[in-house]
């Protein structure tokens, strides 16, 4: 039997200045992207790159937010991830051009 569970994939945290891991799929589930937010919480405008990817980093391949910038105090729901499905394994990955400036959440279903 399949169960969708709705649930809070990355809970509010703020991205690295490098590349990093912030949601991975578990074994025989997969995810669902329902929204994604990113908040400039600085006084100064900076980017945020993401994507997903099978393993290792992201590269152009991979890339589904590149360098978007970002307003002092802008919130950015993203709508390259809206709907994205992160099959078993697979890796919701992003970094910001200055650590501890962006605040990001994600939401989305678990199916199982």
């Amino acid at each position: 039997m399949t169960t969708v569970t709705t649930v809070l994939l990355v809970p509010p945290a703020q991205l690295g200045s490098s590349d990093a891991v912030l949601y991975t799929a578990p074994t025989q589930t997969t995810a669902k992207i329902g929204r994604a937010d990113f908040c400039n919480t600085t006084a100064s405008a900076v980017t945020i790159t993401a994507g997903l990817t099978t393993g290792g980093a992201l590269a152009a391949g991979t890339t589904l937010i590149s360098a978007r910038t970002l307003a002092p105090g802008e919130t950015y729901v993203s709508p390259e991830l809206a709907g994205l499905v992160i099959p078993a394994g697979s890796a919701l990955r992003a970094y910001a051009s200055d650590a501890t400036s962006i605040t990001c959440a994600v939401s989305g279903i678990l199916i199982q």
